[in-house]
C-alpha cells in the first residue's frame, strides 16, 4: 500500500476514534462511478470514466437537530486518461478527502433526501505522460511525472434509505450524485455513488 494512503488511513481513524460516539453517527463504505475530466500544462488532456472506492463517516452537526449532518469521505481511484488528438496522455492515482455538510428534507421514516455543499482536498499522482499526435499515437520523449494537491467545490444531492426499525442500529443505503468543480487545475466532473452506512 502506498505510504501516503497508509498515513491518510491512520490519520482518518485517529481523528474519528478520538471522539465519543454520537447519536446518529455512522461508518461505512462507498463505491462510485466517476465521469471526470483533467488538465495538463503541456496541452489538452482528456476525460474518462472510472470506479472510485472509499470510506465514509457521518455524524450530526447538532445533536439537538436531526436535519444537519457532516459527511466525511476518504476516496481512492487509479486509471488512465486517454488523450484527445494532439493532446497529452496521462495515468492518474488520486487520493481524496471530502467534507460535506448535508441538510435533510423529512419525507418518510424510511426515506430521507439530502442536499449538500462542501469541499474536496485531493493529492493526485500523474505518470506515464506523453504527447500524442492527430492519430492519438504517443511520440517524442516521456513527459515528467506531475504530483499535485488539488481542491474542488462539491454540490451534492442524494437520499438515505433506512433498512430496519431500530433508530440507533440500522443499515442505511445512500445513493448520491455529486458535482465536482475544480478550484485549481485538477480533476473534475460528476460522480454517482452508492454508500452503505452501519
Amino acid at each position: 500500500m502506498p505510504r501516503l494512503l497508509t498515513v491518510a488511513c491512520i490519520a482518518y481513524c485517529l481523528i474519528h476514534t478520538s471522539f465519543a460516539s454520537a447519536k446518529g453517527e455512522r461508518f461505512g463504505v462507498t463505491g462510485a462511478y466517476y465521469d471526470f475530466t483533467s488538465t495538463a500544462e503541456e496541452g489538452e488532456s482528456g476525460e474518462n470514466q472510472s470506479l472510485r472506492w472509499g470510506l465514509v463517516h457521518t455524524r450530526p452537526i447538532d445533536d439537538n437537530s436531526a436535519r444537519w449532518r457532516w459527511w466525511f469521505g476518504l476516496n481512492y481511484f487509479a486509471d488512465s486518461i486517454p488523450a484527445p488528438q494532439n493532446g497529452v496522455y496521462q495515468e492518474v492515482t488520486n487520493y481524496e478527502f471530502r467534507v460535506l455538510p448535508q441538510y435533510a428534507i423529512p419525507l418518510a421514516s424510511w426515506l430521507t433526501p439530502y442536499l449538500g455543499a462542501g469541499i474536496s482536498l485531493a493529492y493526485s499522482e500523474y505518470s506515464e505522460r506523453w504527447h500524442v499526435d492527430a492519430d492519438e499515437f504517443k511520440y517524442g520523449t516521456q513527459l515528467p511525472d506531475n504530483n499535485a494537491f488539488e481542491a474542488s467545490l462539491l454540490l451534492n444531492a442524494g437520499m438515505v434509505i433506512k433498512m430496519g426499525s431500530n433508530p440507533d442500529a440500522h443499515l442505511q443505503i445512500a445513493p448520491q450524485a455529486t458535482l465536482i468543480v475544480p478550484v485549481n487545475d485538477g480533476l473534475g466532473g460528476v460522480e454517482f455513488s452508492l454508500s452503505f452506512l452501519f
